[in-house]
């Protein structure tokens, strides 16, 4: 999409945009029944991914054919900045998530929810429902099925065509899923957000506010969960060399 205002970082164009301009932009499609032929799907972008992206063609080229690529997660903010892009400010993927199914939902547009387990998806409706108001859920999943399931699901979502579609799955395997969907036919507007659902089923505790705007939510969920030590490390070291050494 021209409208925003794109970035280039290696292979991808980051969307430097703030949420009120990818709200608005897409409220008025919502509203103007003006969707794009090929349906808008947002990708949120962090360091762990684009180490992936290197190590995993399929996936890169999940994320390259996205609508948006928004910069979600303080490192991607930072080599942005020392690339040029001075202005860029962190957009947390579960915040914009929030605010578009709040938009959905009060223009009653069907939505679908595919991931996580029955369990954390049946308790995130119940909160979605309490907070934002009904929505107008058309479909739903769990995020755990094989191939043949996999086709089946695809089937529905091209099917029913929800206006709104937000994927909880782990990231390659839920861009991979979205960018297959949309080569199918997909029309809607859809992002993965990987473990919102687990937030919003009040599961998993958000870092505090003030952590939050200082880029420090990796920090906190290193805290509440210390075995993602390792994790961090095989992001950490690569992406520092990336940083650092322009590798």
């Amino acid at each position: 999409m021209s409208f925003f205002n794109k970035f280039k970082l290696f292979n991808f164009e980051i969307t430097l945009d703030n949420a009120e301009t990818l709200v608005n932009y897409i409220k008025s499609i919502w509203a103007n029944n003006k969707m794009p032929e090929t349906g808008f799907r947002i990708v949120t972008f962090n360091p762990e991914m684009l180490i992936a992206t290197r190590q995993n063609k399929e996936f890169q080229k999940s994320v390259q054919v996205a609508d948006a690529i928004i910069p979600d997660g303080i490192g991607l903010v930072w080599l942005l900045r020392k690339k040029g892009a001075k202005q860029v400010q962190r957009l947390a993927g579960i915040d914009l998530a929030w605010k578009l199914l709040k938009e959905a939902i009060k223009a009653d547009l069907p939505i679908s929810l595919i991931g996580s387990t029955d369990e954390v998806l049946k308790k995130s409706i119940e909160n979605i429902n309490d907070k934002l108001g009904k929505a107008n859920l058309i479909y739903a999943h769990n995020g755990f099925f094989n191939d043949s399931q996999q086709a089946q699901i695809t089937n529905v979502l091209l099917e029913i065509q929800p206006k709104f579609l937000l994927v909880a799955m782990p990231f390659i395997k839920q861009e991979i899923f979205l960018a297959d969907l949309y080569t199918k036919g997909f029309k809607g507007v859809a992002m993965g957000v990987g473990g919102s659902f687990d937030v919003w089923a009040n599961l998993v505790e958000r870092a505090p506010v003030f952590m939050q705007k200082f880029g420090l939510e990796w920090f906190w969920r290193l805290i509440k969960q210390p075995e993602r030590f390792q994790r961090l490390m095989q992001t950490f070291i690569p992406f520092s060399k990336i940083y650092f050494l322009n590798e």
